[in-house]
């Protein structure tokens, strides 16, 4: 939450963000504006949460580990849940790493 727009000079890193754009905390807590995707990471599929925005007349797209975090904040400062149901974590298996120690011959 920033008190004072006019003291807040974001600069915009291309790498990472495609745009620097304000929208209201509590459209992350509502079902309107929001989809879900099937996406496979690291020959998983899982569930993307994605929010369209529109401000301006231009159309933006919180998406990922962006948009779940900026749900879990608002439901946080907001202090009330979102109106849907959250994604499930996905389910990781691998085999717990272990270190070993053979004697060399």
């Amino acid at each position: 939450m920033v008190s004072d727009k006019a003291l807040f000079k974001p600069v915009l890193n291309k790498a990472e963000v495609e745009d620097i754009f304000d929208a209201p905390l509590e459209m992350f807590l509502k079902d309107d504006h929001r989809r879900t995707k099937e996406m496979n990471w690291m020959g998983m599929d899982i569930p993307v949460l994605f929010f369209d925005y529109e401000a301006d007349g231009k159309k933006f797209v919180i998406w990922g580990l962006t948009a779940h975090i900026l749900t879990r904040a608002a439901a946080v400062i907001l202090l009330r849940q979102p109106s849907f149901v959250e994604l499930p974590r996905p389910k990781y298996s691998s085999a717990p790493v272990t270190a070993t120690t053979e004697p060399k011959p």
